[in-house]
């Protein structure tokens, strides 16, 4: 098996950016809910606002933990890598 450490830096910058974007992402539970003209309709749009912000959110939160995860083991199999080359030498 080959492992490429570069890839893996790779993947969880990636994810850091996709954290970052979802971070940055307006809350939807911030808009105007007054627009529609009826209180029922306004408060299904403030119930649904509110579901979406925490959907970005939780996705905000798992790409920072996949990011943290892929950039643990690629820090583990870089240490585990220079281990055995200092055993072989």
């Amino acid at each position: 098996m080959t492992v490429d450490t570069s890839v893996m830096h790779s993947v969880a910058s990636k994810a850091k950016d996709a954290a970052a974007e979802f971070g940055s992402e307006r809350a939807l539970s911030g808009a105007d809910g007054g627009c529609f003209g009826s209180d029922v309709v306004a408060s299904a749009f403030a119930s649904s606002a509110r579901a979406q912000d925490a959907m970005v959110r939780s996705l905000g939160d798992d790409a920072d933990t996949l990011s943290q995860f892929v950039q643990d083991a690629a820090s583990e199999m870089e240490q585990a890598d220079a281990g055995l080359a200092a055993r072989l030498r």
